[in-house]
């Protein structure tokens, strides 16, 4: 996918609406669960531990992830201070969201094989490629959540190999790693090394999803 502002045709954008639906409230919803395991109620206190949507798209974010660039979620709050333990829980945390995103991505592939082999009984166009988008932009949200600076997962992750003393470069990298993302979707270079990663994550989840669904079909 092109993070630069080339516009996706009008039917390309109503088929990746439940993609982005389900992959950004399964995201959230990943996270705010996982912390409350792992002994944080913010997010339950807040109405996050919830399926709902509702609870979890930001507007402008999910209009700009529709129109082709990147897009972002309300963020789940946690507080670390009642995470424990601290370092583990904060990683599980953050990889509760791409971990669910690319579970996603499985299922949905799995249910397009199915349904272009006519498993459910009929077969549509529409409906296989609405599947495989859904299953795209699950993807997609697994390969740029885990870019390794902030506000991204994959900075809470990454920050705990930086060595010790590091916590001037940390909060630096918090207070300016924003706009070093947005400079990077702004350019191809986002694209130079996001591309393979997403290129790596769709051949893994097709590669798990398909063989399943051929024993499968191969049953009917």
């Amino acid at each position: 996918m092109n993070q630069r502002l080339n516009f996706p045709s009008l039917q390309t954008i109503v088929m990746s609406i439940p993609g982005v639906v389900i992959g950004f409230a399964f995201h959230e919803f990943a996270h705010a669960w996982v912390a409350t395991w792992f002994g944080d109620d913010t997010p339950r206190a807040q109405g996050r531990v919830t399926l709902n949507p509702m609870a979890h798209l930001d507007p402008l974010g999910t209009i700009l992830l529709l129109l082709g660039a990147f897009g972002w979620a309300k963020p789940v709050q946690i507080n670390l201070n009642r995470v424990k333990p601290r370092v583990l829980g904060d990683i599980a945390i953050s990889l509760a969201g791409v971990t669910m995103n690319f579970l996603l991505a499985v299922l949905f592939f799995f249910l397009a094989f199915l349904a272009q082999a006519g498993v459910f009984g009929f077969q549509h166009e529409v409906l296989s490629l609405t599947l495989v988008q859904v299953g795209w932009m699950n993807t997609i949200m697994v390969g740029f959540n885990l870019i390794p600076l902030p506000p991204f997962d994959g900075f809470h992750v990454v920050k705990y190999l930086f060595p010790a003393g590091s916590s001037e470069l940390v909060a630096k990298l918090y207070q300016f790693g924003p706009y070093i993302v947005i400079l990077l979707f702004l350019t191809d270079i986002a694209d130079r090394f996001l591309d393979p990663v997403y290129e790596g994550l769709l051949t893994a989840a097709m590669g798990i999803a398909r063989p399943v669904a051929l024993w499968l079909i191969s049953l009917f």
